[in-house]
């Protein structure tokens, strides 16, 4: 429990211009502190769904009320925010509903059976169901405001021959994209349509421009352009040179070392064929043909009848009559082809054709680990001297880097300091320490000459020096000595004053002597 009196004291002690400072300062703080605790305990509202068609808040917020969720709009009706606690409640709620709908409508108009449509009622709807539904799903890709799709869709027939061939024309409303996502968007939308490729799908932007198929003239046979086509060799290149920039910063030091890349690619998909002929037919088949003829010898006392029979022997031996004969003729052939082996090989885009390494470092390092370096870097850039590539290094003096002018973080100086919101609090909280501590500083100087306690009249008549011996002495004293001494009876009666004010305010009397001895 504080001492009122001691407070009710310091108050009397200060003068108008100290009270009211004083109690400026207090009302300061506690408004201060009241804004503060009030802005703080406002709860915090994040955006639940933004670029919503204003046909389809209603629906949004009808949602959320029937499942008890406070809202807050914004942006026109374009966007609704819920509190941070309720955002998970929030979008489940909606899920239900199948909101939002982008402005778009989907597969839902189904939900509804209708009985007796006609067909070309039925073939509408499918088709405004297929094109929100397509645009729905450009619409999640990031970068993408919105979109819209339009399709056309043949009628079949009984001959794929006679009939058109759909098409397709998509708007988008989007930030820069590049051609690798146009293409994807192209691609898938011809990939939700039957029928559809994606040569026949157009994409043109907010302010007409032709996205796809491409206008730049300069495309491969797989539909590159040229701006893509810089772009991979770009993206090669900062790859590589990043891979080595980070070895030369974990050997050497950072600020020590550097590499520049460039990288030519063959971004042109092809096909190559190859015949390989073998030194040596391969059989492919034989035929053999045998004629085979024999014959026995006959018995002695016959004689066989022609020429042989009748001609007589000059060989002196035996006759021949009656002799065996055999005969076999065996013919075979063969045919031959040729050992042939094709190959053929499909060679995907992105392949290196060359490299280009350039090596720049600091004088400081000595030559040894200079030369060390030359095969490390090589090694890790891939370099290929039947290729073509090239591969410098260079030795000179680093600039040295400037503390002031350093490279800020990413994100930029305040990406650290957190929301705005925190911002605003710790500065308003931090001016009015500020200001507290300024009016406090500034009466505590200027009591610094003034009294604690106004100054009493009998210090100020108190000019006369009294021996210690004549204050020990007591009040009573004779009279012949008032007598004798007409100023001992004034001396006596102020120091009885002094002591009945020692008596009755004793910290007046210490805070006052403290004052004569910091004097």
């Amino acid at each position: 429990m504080p001492d009122l009196s001691r407070l009710r004291d310091i108050w009397r002690g200060l003068e108008l211009p100290g009270q009211v400072t004083l109690v400026a300062s207090i009302v300061a703080v506690l408004v201060t502190a009241g804004f503060l605790f009030r802005f703080a305990a406002r709860p915090a509202y994040t955006t639940l769904v933004s670029r919503v068609d204003p046909a389809e808040s209603a629906d949004v917020t009808s949602a959320l009320e029937g499942a008890g969720i406070a809202y807050k709009l914004a942006g026109r009706g374009t966007e609704i925010a819920v509190t941070q606690g309720d955002v998970a409640t929030a979008r489940v709620a909606l899920a239900k509903q199948r909101l939002p709908r982008g402005g778009h409508v989907g597969y839902e108009i189904f939900d509804k059976k209708r009985r007796g449509a006609p067909d070309f009622q039925q073939k509408v709807d499918f088709q405004r169901a297929l094109e929100g539904e397509v645009a729905r799903t450009i619409e999640q890709i990031d970068g993408v405001r919105s979109a819209g799709v339009q399709l056309v869709l043949p009628d079949e027939t009984l001959f794929a021959d006679d009939g058109a061939k759909a098409s397709a024309a998509v708007l988008l409303t989007a930030n820069e994209l590049d051609s690798a996502t146009v293409r994807g968007i192209a691609h898938l939308v011809a990939s939700s349509v039957k029928g559809l490729d994606a040569s026949a799908v157009t994409i043109t932007d907010a302010t007409g421009k032709l996205l796809w198929p491409s206008s730049d003239g300069d495309t491969g046979g797989d539909g590159l352009t040229a701006s893509s086509r810089l772009h991979a060799e770009q993206l090669y290149a900062s790859r590589v040179t990043s891979d080595i920039n980070a070895l030369l910063a974990s050997t050497l030091g950072p600020g020590k070392a550097v590499a520049r890349v460039h990288a030519s690619l063959s971004l042109d998909q092809t096909s190559i064929d190859k015949v390989i002929y073998g030194k040596k037919g391969t059989e492919l088949q034989t035929q053999s043909d045998e004629e085979t003829l024999g014959s026995k010898g006959s018995a002695a006392g016959a004689t066989p009848a022609g020429t042989g029979s009748n001609v007589p022997s000059y060989g002196g031996g035996a006759s021949t009559t009656g002799g065996k004969s055999d005969y076999k003729h065996k013919t075979e052939s063969k045919t031959f082809g040729v050992d042939k082996t094709i190959e053929r090989t499909t060679v995907a885009p992105g392949a290196v054709k060359r490299l280009d390494v350039a090596l720049m470092v600091d004088d400081s390092i000595p030559l040894k680990q200079v030369d060390a370096l030359k095969g490390a870097v090589a090694a890790a850039a891939g370099i290929d001297k039947t290729r073509g590539d090239t591969f410098s290094v260079s030795t000179m003096k680093f600039a040295q880097a400037d503390a002031s002018t350093a490279t800020p973080k990413a994100g930029g100086p305040l990406a650290a300091l957190g929301s705005p919101i925190a911002i605003a609090k710790d500065v308003g909280m931090g001016l009015a320490a500020l200001v507290f501590l300024f009016l406090v500083r500034r009466g505590l100087k200027r009591r610094e000459h003034e009294g604690v306690a106004p100054e009493p009249t009998w210090l100020r008549e108190f000019e006369s020096v009294v021996p210690i011996a004549q204050l020990e002495a007591g009040p009573h004293v004779p009279a012949v000595r008032h007598e004798l001494d007409p100023a001992a009876e004034q001396r006596n009666q102020l120091r009885d004053e002094l002591e009945e004010i020692a008596k009755n305010s004793p910290e007046q009397v210490a805070l006052q002597v403290n004052q004569w001895m910091k004097q």
